[in-house]
């Protein structure tokens, strides 16, 4: 992808190293820059003080397509792994809330087993003192 925006600014720095190469101020700039970097071994006359500035400004075009076509990628990719992670934890919020769910359903089943067993248990304990009643009044009558 970087590749590809890379050659797509190509042309776009060429438009702007022309315009550039044409402004007598940019000219300008660019001898007032060689000489402040005049030494005994660089010493740039005119011309290739002009065209060093334009191919300076074509890779400062290039490099500033290409930094904010990653810095958008970036962005775009972060933005991508939040909204999955905000998935994923809805998702699991969703299975929680759905095991809530079934797990207040499976406790109200047992709480309703759990009272019926409990009146049968004193029906049975009804039953039970009933026949020991009985048991009782009937050893008495012999």
């Amino acid at each position: 992808f970087l590749l590809g925006v890379r050659q797509a600014a190509r042309p776009v720095a060429k438009v702007a190293m022309a315009g550039a190469e044409r402004s007598p101020a940019f000219q300008d700039c660019c001898v007032a820059a060689a000489q402040l970097m005049q030494s005994d071994r660089i010493c740039l006359p005119r011309e290739q003080a002009v065209q060093a500035g334009c191919t300076m400004i074509g890779e400062a075009v290039v490099f500033g397509v290409s930094g904010a076509a990653l810095t958008y990628e970036y962005h775009k990719s972060k933005e991508a792994e939040r909204q999955k992670n905000e998935d994923a934890r809805e998702v699991i919020r969703l299975e929680a809330s759905s095991s809530n769910a079934e797990l207040r359903l499976y406790v109200e089943k047992l709480q309703h087993e759990v009272a019926r067993q409990g009146a049968e248990l004193a029906a049975l304990h009804k039953e039970v003192y009933r026949a020991k009643a009985k048991g009782a009044t009937v050893d008495s009558s012999m």
